[in-house]
């Protein structure tokens, strides 16, 4: 979790966009939050000013040593796509810089 995190530090949107890490089964799972804007409907009883935790992408691991990686990107239909394929650092580089990865609402 040291190395993801060193890594994530090293980014300019990443370090601000996720706001939580989660590892599990080989695979490093990102979060980000965010504030509800605008006018709703909401579900689940939610308003204007709440906060949503949205998952913002995963890096699934191949090895322990963080050298054979791939960036995956949740769709909207819960389907992951795997968006790039490497080490650790090219799997956060290519999140740092493609446009899937962004937080909803910013």
């Amino acid at each position: 979790m040291i190395i993801v995190k060193s890594e994530i530090e090293k980014t300019t949107k990443l370090k601000n966009d996720i706001t939580r890490i989660n590892i599990r089964a080989g695979r490093i799972y990102f979060y980000s939050e965010y504030e509800l804007k605008g006018d709703g409907p909401y579900i689940d009883g939610l308003k204007k000013g709440d906060f949503i935790e949205h998952m913002y992408g995963r890096i699934t691991l191949f090895d322990k040593e963080y050298n054979d990686c791939t960036l995956d990107w949740q769709r909207h239909n819960d389907q992951w796509i795997m968006m790039k394929e490497g080490n650790l650092h090219d799997c956060i580089m290519e999140a740092e810089n493609h446009s899937f990865f962004h937080v909803i609402g910013r």
